[in-house]
């Protein structure tokens, strides 16, 4: 089974143009404080203000 995923990444960045998105998702990964987890939603957090 193919999984596609490019819909969900379009998604997903688009709503983290949102700042209230952006900071929910954030705090909800610092909960798990996973210092790899946290960088990886950083960067995506980043990547949707391009």
């Amino acid at each position: 089974m193919t999984r596609k995923t490019g819909n969900y990444d379009e998604y997903h960045l688009e709503w983290l143009k949102d700042p209230e998105n952006a900071s929910a998702f954030l705090n909800a990964v610092i909960e798990d404080k996973d210092r790899e987890s946290f960088l990886l939603a950083l960067r995506d957090v980043a990547q949707a203000q391009e």
